[in-house]
């Protein structure tokens, strides 16, 4: 008899409670700058001229900390936790009674009726499949309301984090939540993550983020 999986409320609703970037749901992407139209360079004989400007780094993976990220976004995602406990409460309990029926058949398949084991065998594979179904369409449901809720969010820091640079005249931040083992660091100095986050927080309180409805199919 197969074995049921059932990792996907326990990852991706702990994915969400953390408010980490899990695969499972991953919303709309990081907030990053804009990309900037290139200059045209002007032709030259000669060395090439390098702009000077201000460059700074940023942790985007930190605006989902409970504690000190963004708290609009992190209220997303708990919204988001509260909405979906029903249905993982839902799935562990259908695992529990098929894990019990499993049980009971391995337990008694030496002694007991073929007849009986096999009604104990159908109901358990159907357990298995209303099981899958629940995941799969409770997977569907879940990256919709993340997207929904978090997709506005994201764009608005985006936004955010590029009026913040400019007004401070910084001409490149970089995302090293992205460079992990490429960018190396030698000034922490550098580092707009905490300033940033608080700026947006004072500015944009979690109380401002509105919640879209959410539907179940």
């Amino acid at each position: 008899m197969k074995a049921i999986r059932t990792t996907f409320f326990a990852a991706a609703l702990a994915a969400t409670a953390a408010l980490t970037a899990s695969a499972q749901t991953q919303p709309a992407g990081r907030p990053a700058l804009p990309a900037q139209p290139r200059p045209t360079a002007p032709a030259t004989s000669g060395a090439v001229t390098v702009a000077e400007g201000k460059f700074a780094i940023i942790d985007t993976e930190a605006f989902g900390d409970t504690k000190e990220g963004i708290q609009r976004l992190v209220a997303a995602f708990q919204t988001v936790e509260r909405e979906f406990k029903p249905r993982r409460d839902e799935i562990t309990t259908l695992k529990t009674r098929y894990d019990a029926l499993v049980k009971e058949i391995n337990d008694t398949k030496a002694v007991a009726a073929p007849a009986a084991l096999q009604t104990k065998a159908d109901q358990a594979s159907q357990l298995e499949i209303e099981i899958k179904r629940k995941q799969e369409d409770g997977q569907k449901a879940l990256d919709k309301r993340v997207q929904d809720l978090t997709g506005p969010v994201y764009q608005d820091i985006g936004n955010a984090l590029q009026a913040y640079a400019k007004a401070r005249g910084l001409s490149v931040v970089f995302d090293v939540s992205k460079m992990q083992g490429v960018l190396m660091v030698v000034d922490g100095g550098i580092d707009i993550t905490s300033a940033f986050i608080a700026d947006y927080n004072q500015r944009n309180p979690a109380t401002t983020a509105a919640a879209a409805p959410a539907t179940r199919p």
